[in-house]
């Protein structure tokens, strides 16, 4: 069969301006269509990532292509990974506690620039 593996989707908030803007550099820095963009309002959102509408409003998340599901910073690691020259701050976020912390940026993120609920 060969040819490319199938993408990792991102299932993002296309209704959320700051989200917009870094599904656009997303767009830039993905040379090799690594990543698939869905926005949650999709009908295939739900279904593919297996959460509800509610969950996906609370954070982007990445869908790979062996069905794992990733949200908030976890997500932005799985994203990482798939672009180029991604695997350093990939690496960084592989370290101890360096998850936790970027969770927690995520939701200050978040909740300062996006829709997510306070």
């Amino acid at each position: 069969m060969g040819g490319h593996p199938e993408p990792a989707v991102l299932i993002y908030n296309a209704d959320c301006a700051f989200c917009r803007r870094w599904v656009e550099r997303l767009k830039r820095w993905d040379r090799g269509d690594a990543v698939a963009l869905l926005p949650l309002t999709d009908p295939r959102a739900t279904a593919l990532s297996g959460r509800d509408l509610a969950t996906l409003h609370t954070a982007a998340h990445v869908v790979r292509s062996d069905g794992a599901v990733f949200s908030g910073g976890a997500a932005v690691r799985e994203l990482l990974g798939l672009l180029p020259g991604g695997f350093i701050p990939r690496g960084i976020l592989h370290l101890p506690g360096a998850l936790a912390v970027a969770e927690r940026v995520y939701v200050w993120v978040a909740r300062r620039w996006g829709p997510v609920p306070r």
